[in-house]
């Protein structure tokens, strides 16, 4: 489980819910898809609300994460939900992302599958992603943090895999 005493924002919680899983009712999970936020089974308090447009006061949460998300939002969206995660953050809170590298090509791809196997306390959860193809890596996200003043204080790759911890400034 994360480690924190206050709540945690899950952008894009639905479907497997794995901050859910890892973090119970401390979690509040949000998606656009009210099917996928159905289908999802964890303790989470699950809240149909747009990533761009958060309807929370500020400085309410301590953790904001995105696992495996983003690639689901249009790239020209990624900087309001940056702007937005800062927003709803409390001073020094986290924002634990985790996403995919998707890379530049001169084929007419149209979408980039991602498999991954996530290992929990109870066992292991299989799935797949499949997005519409746009770019994106590691830079581009670390580059959205500078703009809206996160202080990156982790990070790392593993194949098409990449995370950032990242921390609200002032």
């Amino acid at each position: 489980p994360l480690k924190t005493k206050g709540f945690i924002l899950d952008i894009g919680g639905g479907g497997e819910g794995i901050i859910g899983k890892l973090n119970g009712s401390q979690v509040v999970a949000i998606d656009t898809s009210e099917r996928e936020l159905a289908e999802t089974r964890n303790e989470a308090l699950k809240v149909v609300m747009d990533a761009t447009d958060l309807k929370f006061l500020p400085e309410s949460f301590d953790v904001c994460t995105a696992f495996f998300s983003l690639m689901y939002i249009p790239k020209s969206k990624h900087s309001k939900v940056f702007e937005e995660a800062h927003r709803v953050l409390k001073d020094h809170g986290q924002f634990l992302l985790w996403d995919v590298r998707i890379p530049r090509t001169e084929k007419k791809h149209r979408q980039a599958i991602m498999p991954l196997q996530v290992q929990l306390p109870d066992g292991k959860v299989g799935t797949g992603y499949g997005v519409k193809w746009q770019t994106q890596d590691i830079n581009h996200f670390k580059k959205l943090a500078k703009e809206h003043k996160f202080t990156v204080v982790d990070e790392w790759s593993k194949g098409e895999t990449l995370h950032l911890k990242m921390l609200k400034e002032r």
